[in-house]
């Protein structure tokens, strides 16, 4: 598996699903998602087969880690972008899966590459800092200030102490950060 190429999808699966929300809005986003969803377990389950599907095939041998179900964090990312979707103003939904996407890519490609000192979950505080930092930058253009920052350390801190799945995790934690403070 490449970890790297893994994780620049999951930044850009998830630029693509906060666009996408932004640009259809509540109900259309809302069907999309579904029916992305209804067809991912599609090809989840044409590929756990044996059938050879052309892309979905070759993403999961060459980006899925081993011993998961293939494509468990995109239906985790799809599911949590539903939830924010049904329960939360769509401006925090938009905020919260841009820093899923994000600060879980750069947290991660940060710890591979520059994490020294490990302090949770075998997590590197080199890495949660970066993904912190770079996790500002597309908050600060969404919300005010103070959100914006609180709402990157807060996510930063989920995702590294969270005993669950952070795809689950990180869009609904922003999203009540946001509706707390703004």
């Amino acid at each position: 598996m490449n970890e790297d190429g893994r994780q620049l999808v999951h930044l850009a699966f998830g630029i693509g699903i906060a666009l996408a929300i932004a640009a259809l809005g509540r109900e259309y986003a809302i069907m999309v998602l579904a029916l992305g969803l209804f067809g991912g377990f599609v090809l989840i389950d044409l590929v756990d087969r044996g059938y050879t599907v052309p892309i979905a095939s070759s993403m999961v041998e060459n980006l899925e880690r081993t011993g998961r179900m293939p494509g468990y964090g995109a239906v985790c990312f799809v599911l949590s972008a539903l939830f924010c979707l049904i329960f939360f103003p769509l401006d925090y939904v938009v905020a919260g899966v841009l820093t899923l996407a994000v600060l879980d890519s750069v947290s991660t490609i940060a710890g591979l590459h520059f994490g020294r000192h490990r302090i949770f979950n075998g997590k590197s505080w080199e890495g949660t800092a970066g993904g912190i930092i770079a996790a500002l930058i597309p908050l600060a253009l969404l919300l005010p200030p103070l959100p914006a920052a609180a709402a990157a350390v807060v996510a930063g801190i989920a995702e590294l102490v969270s005993p669950i799945e952070d795809n689950l995790v990180i869009p609904p934690v922003v999203c009540l950060l946001c509706l707390m403070l703004i």
